[in-house]
């Protein structure tokens, strides 16, 4: 009997493996947020991933001892399940959380491998799953796209491609394609490495053949990361690559040395460490130079800035519960952009991302979850066996590799390959385990009970000393979510004009949202996102003067973003004061295109001729060579003068 027992034990890290494998499998065909399918299994996939959990509390029974990992993992959760509550459009929503929670469930099966040989198995996993990606890459990408990013690699593509069946499935962007894989490349290091361990229990001849068959997986995983031509995904890539060749060489270097103990560590940390600096140095110092114009890229580089500082705004505007999960896209244009049409997907970096779509509580699960896996890792490093450290090295370059490429752009969670956003913390947490067992492994550090005591301290003077902008922010926040609940329910952006958002707002009951939105101006009258709401509402209403007072209150309480220059711009227009009004907005992007818009869809086709001419010549003032506008405006003032 207790031999089977433990025949079982055995099997179950396996089965709990497969089992959060094929669940993640069926929500990845249901489609993400972006990319949604409009159908899909919903929680059903749910069964596979408690099936296993039962089966344990079974076999090991219960223990409610939380670690760190898991609490950092619950406010993630419990934040995406917030932005599901959040989301004007749940579909979507929905099709996103169930990701996270298939992310989730690969973190805790691999997590729960309590050995290097089943260990091996998920690392074989995760060595296969990126041959998959690579090969139907290449089997469905069209390669005429890329041609003029990289023209050969489109040639080196393309005559891989022509080796291959051509499958008309789901086109993965070359971008997500070449960040999925750049996560995946560190864990081929330990495949191989280990492959050759006689620990493991592998015969002569699989400890011949493994290493040189995941040297082939590695080649085949590589050629995918390289012609997506993602520039991102090469870099983050590379450079922990290099980070982590520098770690391994320096331990080399002192173990010939005989060097060893809290001295020896103490200066690999310090080497690497510096290294790291001085890489990030070079990064401003050259970021710096682009932007100067001494380097090429300026265009690409000031436009993710541009594109970061206006999703910040939109963050602000939803601080504490995120504006739902998958929402980003129409929201940003409406109430950031202040267009109506769909402009970008993501704002292209991880962390803006969930801080936008979770809110801080979704922000600082992820950070509690990164830095919990960093230190712990590195502390383990230090006792860790051969085996161990080449598990738990490969993890931490992943997720290196991950927060890098996060830092420009979004891969993983901007798409379905947020199915990985975990899997580096799995294999740290993994190999913290390993011959330690799940006990010892799920107490909470001392450092982290500290760090987790001073940081609530910190919340709660914060609280007290700023309860008004806090309480005010928090009521801005509910009447923004209630304005996108009503506003982008009956708006469709495909057709734009029918209805406008103008004839949204005048015919939709906003009355929840203005009143929340008011209380907020009560306890806090200096909320920008309060004023800007309710502005945007009153000028879609006609009611001019209105606006005109929140926004400058606004202004007057020191805000000078964009968003405060074209609403206070357009309360300016529409009260006839038509010079003040250029001049807020003069170097704004949207500016002149905006006024042209309001002349003729707020004021001409309602026949407020007017105003239409004064927003016409608004546009003049910031370019007095338009001669559409030019034309326009005379020919609104004519009418005006005739309705007189």
């Amino acid at each position: 009997m207790i031999g089977r027992l433990s025949r079982f034990k055995g099997v179950l890290p396996y089965v709990e493996l497969a089992c959060a494998v094929a669940a993640a499998g069926l929500w990845y065909m249901q489609g993400g947020a972006v990319w949604y399918t409009g159908g899909g299994p919903g929680p059903w996939p749910l069964l596979l991933l408690a099936a296993p959990w039962l089966l344990r509390l079974l076999v090991f029974g219960f223990s409610l001892r939380p670690s760190v990992f898991d609490v950092a993992l619950i406010l993630f959760l419990a934040s995406a399940g917030v932005g599901v509550w959040a989301a004007y459009d749940p579909g979507p929503a929905w099709a996103k959380f169930w990701l996270i929670v298939g992310a989730v469930g690969l973190y805790y099966a691999v997590a729960h491998q309590p050995d290097l040989r089943h260990l091996y198995a998920a690392l074989a996993f995760f060595g296969v799953f990126g041959v998959a990606v690579s090969a139907y890459f290449f089997a469905t990408n069209d390669w005429s796209l890329a041609s003029s990013k990289a023209p050969a690699l489109a040639v080196v593509g393309e005559r891989i491609s022509a080796m291959l069946p051509a499958l008309s499935g789901h086109r993965m962007h070359p971008n997500v394609v070449g960040g999925m894989l750049a996560a995946v490349m560190p864990v081929y290091v330990p495949l191989f490495v280990l492959g050759r361990d006689e620990t493991l229990g592998f015969s002569p001849l699989a400890r011949r053949w493994l290493p040189a068959a995941w040297c082939v997986a590695a080649g085949l995983a590589g050629l995918g990361w390289l012609c997506s031509a993602s520039r991102g995904a090469w870099l983050a890539l590379t450079g922990i690559a290099g980070v982590w060749m520098v770690w391994r060489g320096i331990g080399w270097w002192l173990h010939r040395r005989d060097l060893q103990g809290e001295r020896a560590w103490q200066l690999r940390l310090s080497v690497v460490g510096s290294l790291l600096l001085a890489g990030f140095v070079l990064f401003v110092v050259v970021a710096g130079m682009v932007l100067a114009g001494r380097l090429p890229g300026i265009e690409a580089l000031a436009g993710r800035l541009v594109l970061w500082r206006r999703s910040l705004l939109l963050a602000r505007d939803y601080a504490f519960t995120g504006l739902g999960l998958g929402m980003f896209s129409m929201q940003y244009s409406v109430y950031t952009l202040l267009i109506y049409v769909l402009h970008t997907v993501h704002s292209h970096n991880l962390f803006v991302n969930v801080l936008i779509e979770q809110g801080i509580v979704g922000l600082a699960g992820y950070l509690l979850l990164v830095v919990t896996c960093t230190v712990s890792g590195l502390r383990r490093l230090r006792a860790a066996t051969r085996a161990e450290a080449w598990v738990i090295e490969a993890g931490l370059a992943a997720l290196c590799v991950i927060l890098a490429h996060g830092l420009v752009d979004d891969v993983l969670y901007g798409s379905r390959g947020v199915l990985l956003l975990f899997a580096p913390a799995g294999l740290i947490v993994a190999g913290l385990r390993i011959e330690r067992g799940p006990e010892d492994a799920s107490q909470v550090p001392g450092w982290s009970k500290w760090a987790l005591g001073a940081a609530l301290a910190l919340l709660i003077v914060f609280g007290v000393v700023w309860h008004r902008p806090l309480l005010g922010a928090w009521y801005a926040n509910l009447g923004a979510l209630e304005q996108a609940r009503v506003e982008l329910t009956a708006y469709d952006s495909k057709h734009f004009d029918d209805p406008t958002i103008d004839e949204v707002r005048l015919q939709e009951n906003l009355d929840g949202a203005v009143a929340l939105l008011e209380r907020a101006v009560q306890v806090d009258p200096a909320n920008p996102t309060a004023r800007q709401r309710l502005a945007a509402i009153d000028l879609s209403r006609g009611h001019y003067e209105a606006a005109l007072d929140e926004m400058q209150a606004a202004w007057e309480a020191g805000h000078r973003d964009e968003v405060t220059r074209l609403l206070l711009g357009d309360a300016l227009v529409a009260t006839g004061q038509t010079e003040e009004a250029a001049e807020v907005v003069r170097g704004l992007e949207w500016a002149e295109s905006r006024l042209a818009h309001l002349a003729w869809y707020r004021y001409w086709q309602n026949e407020d001729y007017q105003r239409a001419a004064d927003a016409w010549g608004a546009v003049l003032l910031l370019n007095p060579d338009n001669q559409r506008a030019k034309q326009a405006q005379l020919e609104a003032e004519r009418l005006a003068e005739q309705a007189e």
